[in-house]
């Protein structure tokens, strides 16, 4: 099993990764935390193989949540979530400089909660397994 942690400071978007995660095979959703600071806590205590994270988020964003973890997890996968705006694309350019290994973009313009969950299941699980 892949144990993940979720970071994002929605519950709406935590709810919405966890609903696409659950089910998955190999992957077990381990924990959540609503910013990088209560993430760092998190990934001391859980031990996650991986972690998804938001970029914008209040008290630690994840940019600075990223370089902190490299100084303790080098090898640990962090794949982030961004908007496709163009402010999106350059932060989810600095968060890979810093050290993220990937990201998946936040579904826009999806009808359903059920299309919500399976176009991010589509995008993150080959992540997560790669």
């Amino acid at each position: 099993m892949i144990r993940v942690l979720v970071v994002d400071d929605s519950v709406v978007v935590r709810r919405l990764i966890v609903d696409s995660l659950t089910g998955a095979p190999d992957i077990e959703v381990v924990g959540t935390a609503a910013n990088g600071l209560l993430a760092q806590a998190k990934i001391d205590q859980l031990k996650p193989d991986a972690v998804t994270m938001d970029i914008e988020m209040p008290q630690m964003d994840g940019i600075a949540a990223v370089r902190e973890l490299r100084k303790r997890h080098k090898h640990l996968p962090v794949i982030m979530f961004s908007t496709l705006s163009a402010a999106g694309a350059s932060a989810t350019l600095e968060a890979l400089s810093a050290g993220a290994t990937d990201y998946v973009t936040k579904p826009s313009n999806v009808g359903s909660i059920a299309e919500s969950i399976a176009a991010v299941r589509e995008q993150l699980v080959p992540k997560i397994h790669a």
